[in-house]
């Protein structure tokens, strides 16, 4: 009696293991690895278990996005730092909440009472900014080639600019205040105009000693320089090692655009290209405009200002932005930290009407994240839209839930896929992974801060098998290259795999 009960509560036990087994979730591994897969994870590990990647922290997820099996894990369940990693978030919000078709609008008004006698317009100008990050030097000059068509060659007031349609706090939070100086990390702002930068250009003098010549582009009065910089002539290799290089520093301390070029450039070499960022890119936006509007035979009698548009204003001209899809592109591919803060405050003041802020955009993606992959506020960390903040703590598997869910939804995964950097093709992986099978097909997100080097996206194998992956290194010294090269290794071998 005893054995008969034995052997029943054996079976019994058996059929609750496999009706367990039965029930897991099918993003879990149901079969021992097959041989190609098991020979895969032995070649990752050798890339991964390099020396010289020792001292860093390496997270990795692979996983199938037709069949859901996880190839490769290390890791991943562990958070990192995404650094621009947190764009790939940032999109999937604006997807969702605004939409590939949404576009941004810029506006110029004027006064209720204004009047035209001549070939004057009697008014202040009110240039209205709604957070368009593509909105550049040529979006400015159209607007004003309508105005110069419309509304005479004389407007009797000032230039007002409005940046009322978002808060005014400049910076995200836990940026670094020693990278505000760098167009990377522009100050924020409604109305923003090239990236709230400048490109500074240095060419050699006409002869040695003779000091270097500066120029900005765009030409612009908000920009003044300090030129130290002198031409010279090295005599050998080893001299020209030696002598100091050229340094361009904005007065970023005291919150100045003046900018301070040393050092020197040698005699017959090409221009030099450096980027900064201005401060007070309103009042920028706004000189920009009045010199457009100069430009094309309008004369403005007054100064630029803030202000805020009056509540009966007539509108002159309203410019619109091109489709989100693209500036999605742009925020991906080149690693638009502006774009993305300000695609932040949009998704904010998009849904709640409010003001736009970081604040209020960051509710609105954490609500997004948890409809969308059901990911809960404690398990994540988000302080900014565009990863530049220490603050942000992200793990590849949930790197990954995101990519898997984007790949099977048809609203948006392709806006998405498209807006990802090739390899080898453009954006920031432009020069990476070339000739190889992983040119023209690897599609993912770089993220680079110091210490931390991150790869996500896509790739196709062989066998024409999407794989959704996430590589995130954290904690080494020095330039992210060896990062690179490994996230490399990786992304080429991913691309090379065959089930056959």
């Amino acid at each position: 009696m005893i054995n008969k009960l034995s052997s029943s509560l054996a079976a019994l036990l058996l059929v609750f293991a496999f009706v367990a087994f039965s029930c897991s979730s099918p993003f879990q591994n149901r079969k021992i690895p097959s041989g190609t897969e098991q020979h895969l994870a032995e070649d990752l590990l050798a890339i991964l278990n390099a020396p010289e990647l020792e001292p860093m922290t390496i997270g990795v997820k692979i996983v199938s996005a037709v069949t859901g099996r996880t190839l490769f894990s290390q890791r991943s369940h562990q958070l990192f730092h995404p650094a621009s990693n947190m764009k790939l978030f940032t999109a999937v919000g604006v997807l969702r909440t605004m939409g590939a078709d949404y576009r941004y609008l810029t506006n110029v008004f004027a006064e209720e009472n204004a009047y035209m006698r001549g070939d004057t317009l009697f008014t202040s100008l009110y240039l209205f900014g709604h957070g368009d990050p593509l909105l550049d030097s040529e979006s400015l000059d159209q607007i004003a080639s309508t105005i110069s068509n419309n509304y005479g060659r004389v407007i009797k007031g000032d230039i007002f600019v409005d940046e009322s349609y978002m808060d005014k706090i400049p910076f995200g939070k836990g940026w670094m205040w020693d990278d505000v100086q760098y167009s990377y990390a522009a100050p924020l702002n409604a109305l923003s105009v090239n990236g709230n930068s400048v490109k500074i250009l240095i060419s050699p003098g006409a002869s040695v000693g003779a000091p270097a010549t500066v120029r900005v582009d765009p030409p612009t009065a908000a920009v003044t320089f300090d030129i130290q910089a002198v031409t010279a002539a090295p005599t050998s290799l080893a001299e020209t090692s030696i002598i100091e290089t050229l340094s361009v520093e904005r007065a970023w301390r005291s919150r100045s655009n003046k900018i301070k070029v040393t050092g020197r450039i040698f005699l017959g070499t090409g221009e030099k290209e450096f980027h900064r960022s201005i401060e007070e890119p309103g009042l920028f936006a706004g000189g920009l405009f009045r010199d457009r509007l100069h430009a094309r035979g309008v004369r403005v009698t007054g100064k630029v200002r803030r202000g805020t548009t009056p509540t009966r204003a007539q509108i002159l001209v309203t410019y619109q932005s091109s489709p989100m899809a693209m500036a999605l592109a742009y925020m991906l591919k080149e690693s638009s930290n502006l774009a993305a803060e300000l695609f932040l405050k949009t998704m904010g003041q998009y849904v709640t009407g409010d003001i736009g802020t970081a604040m209020g955009g960051l509710a609105v993606l954490r609500q997004n994240l948890k409809d969308y992959i059901d990911l809960e506020d404690d398990q994540y960390r988000f302080e900014d839209g565009s990863g530049l903040s220490m603050y942000n703590y992200v793990s590849p598997d949930q790197i990954v839930d995101l990519l898997l869910t984007v790949s099977h939804d048809n609203s948006i995964s392709y806006a998405f896929r498209e807006a990802l950097p090739v390899a080898g093709v453009d954006g920031s992986l432009k020069h990476r992974m070339k000739a190889t099978m992983a040119t023209g097909n690897l599609r993912a997100k770089t993220g680079t801060l110091s210490g931390t080097s991150c790869l996500s996206g896509y790739v196709q194998t062989r066998d024409g098998e999407t794989l959704a992956f996430s590589i995130m290194m954290n904690n080494f010294i020095g330039t992210p290259s060896i990062a690179r090269r490994t996230q490399d290794k990786i992304g080429v071998l991913l691309a090379n795999f065959s089930r056959k």
